[in-house]
């Protein structure tokens, strides 16, 4: 082979392209847009992410107004604080941590009439807010509500009739569930509270 001839159209076409410099700068420009498209992609890639991540964060979250977040506090508050006043002497009619084995009717029944107006304050807060809260949470008071009621009814038949030792005696498994049911009341009261406080972390004020 005459090399002669092989450098002469090499530098044939070289020439042709504009030199070295141009086959040296076509080489460059092709080198930077493969590492320019890679970090493009890589970029669109994390902000992709990024921008999932934050779409998780809003659907987690609900969005209101300062003043339908004060209304709607206030009006757990008062929900609560009125269902925790129901519970508290409810519980203490059948106490789960002792056994009262008096037989004071006075005592017995002032302490059913402050645990009635209890419930009765409990249940009007319930009924007027009921529209302003969701059913689940509504059902929830409700059910404990219900409880504390029959533990009322109870607390007149195993208390306060004359003849409330022959009935004990007679229904020593009704007897027995009152106290049950008084653990069951302040278990429901924790979880209800638990879950409230779940949800008003969900809330996010609009300013």
């Amino acid at each position: 082979m005459d090399w002669d001839v092989v450098w002469k159209i090499g530098l044939s076409i070289i020439i042709s392209f504009g030199g070295a410099g141009a086959i040296i700068a076509g080489t460059t420009k092709f080198a930077s847009e493969k590492i320019a498209n890679r970090l493009e992609k890589k970029y669109e890639l994390k902000l992709s992410k990024e921008l999932e991540s934050f779409k998780n964060k809003l659907e987690g979250k609900s969005y209101i107004s300062k003043t339908r977040f004060d209304t709607e506090f206030q009006l757990y508050r008062e929900l609560t604080k009125a269902t925790v006043n129901m519970v508290k002497e409810v519980i203490l009619l059948f106490p789960h941590f002792t056994r009262d084995c008096r037989n004071d009717y006075n005592t017995y029944k002032a302490k059913y009439d402050l645990a009635l107006e209890k419930a009765v304050i409990a249940q009007d807060t319930l009924a007027a807010s009921s529209a302003f809260i969701s059913s689940d949470i509504y059902n929830a008071f409700n059910d404990i509500e219900k409880k504390c009621k029959i533990q009322l009814g109870d607390y007149v038949d195993f208390r306060l009739r004359p003849d409330h030792e022959d009935y004990c005696r007679e229904c020593k498994e009704e007897y027995k569930a009152t106290w049950r049911r008084s653990t069951e009341i302040e278990g429901d009261l924790n979880v209800v509270l638990q879950r409230l406080r779940e949800y008003l972390a969900t809330l996010d004020i609009i300013d």
